[in-house]
């Protein structure tokens, strides 16, 4: 059997947006592979809510993704209008604006090349949807359930892949897309842990009713609104939809499935814990009543149609995480059989936009790189070689990101330094 016909298999550890983007570049080049994910299901708990994508995410996504999903991709999603800024008293003010974002009226993209005949503007997606989007086809691929332990290298060939539920599985390739706390990470780069910034993200909804509108008034449903408190930002982005998300799946990629989801109002708070009068350590315990009553302490000097908008927020729908980051120095390891890509590797603030973006850019970068090595003869060898090329160019990509989120949040929350 020549090397070229060798059977090739991928392993994929999670089942967020880099790791199921891969795996449909993967699908399209008629690549093996399987993704395993802890979680029980797709929606197993809160990871978000409306995420934006740039011109990197977008060429991303349509370098992985069948057409006719794709194009379900850019119908489902809301473009970005851009941002305009206000202080609590929803009064007008000079912006802070973090790198990579657009204010209200500026229709370039970032990190667009010169060489596009139109700016691409960016596109506000729901999470949920988007996964439900890369899941569809590869749905007997992703296994849940399957929280990684550990991986050993057999004969400098094989990757053998321990399950914490007694299973195993082998693999020519393991790509760590198993997000901030990844195992793959632990292993093969175990001093690449991100840093605590100190800060946190308190975030939620509000579904647009009628009546929601007619408290909060015509400001907050006319594009992002940032708002700039006292040692922290308040970012509002409305996610209305044109048309019913399974009606649209119906008529433009009827294989898929999407969940219906209500129109609704974004939010989120951005800034060191004690500003937001979180105490360290306090995230994962509260619980989500006791959240809403936080929020409504942060807002109670606030304009009335910001009040409204939080006294009507879904209380289960609000969560809150620490902001944790990689520093712009990615760390390196010796290139093989096992790789990472997105937050497993180079986690970073929100504040600038860029996390989910540069995980989809690896993916699409990874899954070209999967494509090349298959079809060189010299393979194993140049599926070795590949990897470093694609770890290098990463580091320089992913630093950048890190870079502009560092940036943003010290914007956001007014701080010089990024750490606490």
């Amino acid at each position: 059997m020549s090397p070229t016909h060798v059977p090739i298999h991928v392993s994929i550890a999670g089942a967020g947006p880099g790791g199921l983007c891969l795996a449909q570049g993967l699908r399209r080049a008629g690549i093996d592979f399987d993704v395993y994910e802890r979680d029980p299901a797709l929606s197993s708990r809160h990871q978000g809510y409306r995420i934006r994508i740039d011109a990197d995410g977008q060429r991303a996504l349509a370098q992985c993704l069948p057409a006719d999903l794709y194009a379900l991709f850019r119908q489902s999603a809301i473009v970005s209008s851009g941002a305009r800024f206000f202080d609590c008293d929803l009064s007008p003010v000079a912006g802070r604006v973090p790198e990579r974002w657009r204010t209200s009226g500026d229709t370039s993209a970032p990190h667009a090349p010169a060489v596009e005949a139109a700016p691409v503007p960016e596109l506000a997606t729901n999470r949920q949807t988007l996964r439900e989007i890369l899941m569809c086809g590869i749905e007997d691929r992703v296994h849940f359930g399957m929280p990684l332990q550990r991986f050993d290298i057999l004969n400098n060939e094989t990757v053998r892949i321990d399950f914490s539920n007694g299973e195993t599985r082998h693999s020519t390739l393991l790509v760590g897309a198993d997000g901030v706390n990844s195992m793959v990470r632990k292993q093969l780069a175990p001093d690449a842990d991100p840093a605590d910034t100190g800060a946190v993200c308190l975030y939620g909804k509000s579904i647009a009713t009628p009546a929601l509108k007619a408290d909060v008034g015509a400001t907050l449903y006319e594009g992002t609104a940032v708002i700039f408190a006292d040692g922290f930002t308040t970012i509002v982005d409305p996610m209305l939809f044109p048309e019913p998300l399974p009606s649209l799946a119906a008529r433009l990629a009827p294989q898929c499935r999407l969940t219906t989801v209500d129109d609704y109002l974004y939010w989120a708070f951005i800034g060191p814990r004690a500003n937001l009068g979180i105490a360290a350590g306090a995230a994962a315990a509260h619980l989500p009543d006791h959240l809403a009553t936080h929020v409504a302490a942060i807002v109670s000097t606030w304009h009335p149609q910001l009040r409204a908008l939080f006294s009507r927020a879904d209380a289960e729908a609000i969560s809150i995480m620490p902001v944790r980051s990689a520093t712009p120095a990615i760390a390196h390891w010796q290139p093989g059989h096992v790789t990472l890509l997105g937050d497993a590797i180079h986690a970073m603030s929100p504040a600038a936009g860029a996390g989910a973006n540069t995980a989809l850019r690896d993916a699409a970068a990874l899954a070209a790189t999967f494509v090349a090595a298959f079809a060189d003869e010299r393979r194993p060898a140049s599926l070795r070689e590949g990897v470093a090329r694609y770890e290098h160019a990463m580091r320089d990509w992913a630093a950048a990101a890190i870079r502009a989120s560092e940036s943003g949040t010290r914007l956001l929350s007014g701080r010089t330094t990024l750490y606490h």
